[in-house]
């Protein structure tokens, strides 16, 4: 059997599992997520109204790459290189700017252009985006998002329970006569109800309200959504946790099986796992009610794709964790004995 740990080893994501990040253009902002490999590439591209795709294999990309740089000699990889560090970068002396083709459509094709150097030559590109599906939408914009919430709020009522014990810790220490050295770092027990009144009558919570009014308006005027606080690194990496979780939980029979002898490179294809369509909604916002039985069992669900890259052993992952944590203690220690060398050389003065 494949532990999560040799999967995530393996995996190779697909674009569901990329999170998503805003792109500033001229003012406005949309969001993107790109997945390159060494010679392709796939783009989704959205202001929350519409939606753009492309996917680009390695020939029509050299083709384009003729098209567009007739007196650029480099490699596909070079060239995907330069591609996306001006989409994340966004540096000086990269410009991007977005035209619709059917000005009255907008969500009937869209073109991306980026204007740069490489190798002190102007360099140039075009992402050519047709309208996407309402599914592709669906699975990596709502439906995560969704998921993202019943996330958060599983973990609020597990900092619940954890702050109610730690009550119940102070308040046996106190029965035994224990008491804080500093008044002012002794708290009030913590009560559910009164910390979500709390909240609703609190600066942030009108704060969060007036970010997502300005949200609304943004959408309306196609302004952009710059204040709204959309995915940030916290929420960029909680997606991409959520949907390598989904991922692993729907991999296919015939991954937990990989030959170890099998180190080739040619004729892999990423992984796209099952698509939350196929699924609905994630239990944590669901419930277990709306549950489908590929949800049930997961191991008994189908999958989309094959992933051929090496296994790897569980011992090896164990030692490595094993090593792992006794640098951390050793580092630990090493801190301890710094911190005491201090305290010393300051009761000395």
């Amino acid at each position: 059997m494949t532990t999560e740990i040799e999967w995530r080893r393996r995996w190779k994501p697909d674009l569901t599992s990329i999170p998503w990040q805003p792109l500033n253009i001229d003012g406005d902002v949309y969001l993107i997520k790109c997945k390159f490999t060494q010679n392709t590439y796939e783009l989704l591209l959205t202001n929350l109204k519409s939606f753009w795709h492309e996917e680009l294999s390695e020939n029509a990309l050299k083709k384009r790459v003729q098209k567009l740089n007739p007196s650029i000699e480099a490699s596909v990889s070079r060239i995907l290189d330069q591609i996306k560090n001006c989409l994340e970068s966004q540096e000086r002396g990269t410009s991007i700017t977005i035209g619709f083709k059917d000005e009255e459509e907008e969500n009937s094709k869209m073109v991306l252009k980026i204007n740069s150097q490489l190798a002190g030559l102007p360099f140039c590109w075009n992402f050519l985006g047709k309208a996407a599906d309402k599914e592709m939408a669906s699975e990596n914009l709502i439906v995560p998002l969704m998921a993202m919430v019943g996330e958060l709020t599983r973990r609020q009522r597990e900092l619940i329970k954890i702050l109610q014990s730690k009550d119940k810790e102070i308040d046996d220490y106190k029965s035994q006569g224990g008491k804080t050295t500093r008044k002012h770092i002794e708290t009030q027990e913590f009560v559910e109800t009164a910390f979500e009144n709390t909240m609703l009558m609190s600066k942030g919570f009108e704060e969060e309200v007036k970010s997502f009014l300005v949200l609304i308006i943004a959408f309306d005027e196609l302004q952009g959504f710059e204040e709204a606080r959309i995915f940030d690194d916290s929420g960029q990496d909680l997606y991409r946790q959520i949907m390598t979780k989904h991922s692993w939980l729907h991999r296919q029979k015939n991954e937990e099986e990989l030959p170890v002898n099998d180190t080739s490179d040619e004729g892999r294809k990423p992984s796209t796992g099952t698509s939350w369509g196929s699924s609905r909604l994630p239990p944590s916002v669901a419930g277990p009610k709306s549950m489908s039985p590929s949800q049930k069992s997961p191991n008994k669900s189908p999958a989309s794709s094959k992933s051929n890259t090496p296994d790897t052993s569980p011992i090896k992952d164990t030692e490595l964790m094993r090593r792992q944590a006794l640098e951390r203690r050793l580092e630990s220690d090493e801190a301890k004995k710094q911190e005491k060398a201090k305290k010393k050389k300051k009761m000395a003065f």
